[in-house]
């Protein structure tokens, strides 16, 4: 190695776009970081950083996005002709009851808008 090295400074933007990148669906975070000649770790701590701002920004009260505890009960074979399928979700104060079939787009709908209660 010859000479001083010197750190790359990235902008804001540049910075925003490459951790875009490696968030769209099946990107790897190694091969986005080795197209812009980053490691991987700097790409790590700028995705936390990223995740961090949005969850203050949307005031999440400081909790992280991530798994909540699930509950499966009763499962496993056929339900009794005269039962409906059930799903329960609780978020916060909030309870939602889908019985029967329901269409999905619908739900994430509902789950979104749940996500937006209290706030």
């Amino acid at each position: 190695m010859t000479g001083a090295g010197r750190r790359r400074r990235w902008s804001a933007d540049a910075k925003a776009a490459i951790v875009a990148e490696s968030f769209a669906l099946g990107a790897s975070v190694s091969a986005v970081a080795r197209r812009h000649d980053i490691r991987p770790s700097l790409l790590f701590l700028w995705r936390r950083q990223a995740t961090r701002a949005q969850v203050a920004e949307r005031g999440d009260r400081g909790m992280p996005p991530g798994f909540v505890p699930v509950a499966i009960t009763g499962c496993g074979g056929q339900l009794p002709s005269e039962e409906q399928a059930a799903i329960e979700i609780e978020v916060g104060a909030v309870r939602i009851h889908v019985r029967g079939t329901v269409d999905r787009r619908a739900l994430c709908e509902v789950l979104a808008a749940v996500g937006t209660v209290g706030r």
